[in-house]
């Protein structure tokens, strides 16, 4: 069973040393995803859910990860997470299904 925490953690870690490696081209990646999540029109919790589905359908593993803990920091609810899954579903078939499966345990884990 995966430990998604700790997989977090990971994710967490390496992203941090990827952007400072990187300078700029790691700061402009952060401003772009803290404008592109902050409310506006849409608010954090449903952009969030709009990225854990697209998470989902390319099938990005620490993106359904860090997506997944986004969501519960936005207060997105488990059905309301499972219904995000299920449009990925609607746009990615099989495949979606095996992630989607894949992101609800994940959200299972880090909820409690």
């Amino acid at each position: 069973m995966t430990d998604y925490q700790e997989q977090l953690a990971e994710c967490q870690a390496n992203n941090k040393n990827l952007f400072a490696s990187v300078g700029e081209a790691g700061k402009g990646f952060g401003a772009l995803h803290a404008a592109s999540v902050a409310d506006g029109v849409l608010d954090t919790k449903t952009k969030e859910l709009m990225s854990l589905s697209i998470s989902v359908v390319e099938r990005c593993e620490g993106c359904i990860t860090q997506h997944t803990a986004a969501c519960i920091k936005a207060g997105a609810s488990r059905e309301e997470f499972v219904e995000a899954i299920s449009v990925a579903i609607m746009m990615a078939g099989g495949p979606a299904t095996v992630y989607g499966g894949k992101a609800l345990a994940c959200f299972d884990q880090l909820s409690k």
